[in-house]
């Protein structure tokens, strides 16, 4: 049940920054990876696809949008020529510092009926599945 109420969660939160809305300016699709990337640069496709739990074709098509947007570049990887590291630009830094400055508007239209402690909670047990599943 844990899981159909995290993929109900993220449907709330799908809907919250749909189109025209307040929070439009927060697609998943295009700072998702950014993101994702700022907090654990150098992953590879692959190892973004299996964090995700996404096919690596859905992750690369998102890698490529990102890359043509001028979010992300890719970095050959020194250990192993044949990968790829993938890592956010100056121009994905930017746009998430601009989104940052929605997302506290935005936590507390999902997240404001929780008290603090409550919220604090909700991170960390998040954050914990997170660290478990990632890969090594």
């Amino acid at each position: 049940m844990i899981g159909l109420h995290l993929y109900m969660a993220y449907g709330c939160l799908a809907r919250s920054v749909g189109r025209g809305g307040p929070f439009a300016g927060i697609k998943p699709g295009a700072i998702g990876m950014p993101a994702l990337l700022s907090s654990y640069p150098g992953l590879s496709q692959t190892e973004v696809a299996d964090m995700l739990g996404l096919e690596r074709m859905t992750v690369g098509m998102q890698v490529q949008q990102c890359i043509r947007s001028g979010l992300v570049r890719r970095q050959r990887c020194e250990q192993d020529r044949r990968k790829y590291r993938l890592y956010v630009t100056a121009k994905g830094m930017a746009r998430l510092r601009q989104i940052a400055k929605l997302i506290p508007q935005h936590e507390q239209h999902i997240f404001g009926h929780l008290t603090a402690v409550e919220q604090v909670t909700l991170h960390r047990l998040l954050q914990k599945v997170i660290d478990a599943s990632r890969p090594a």
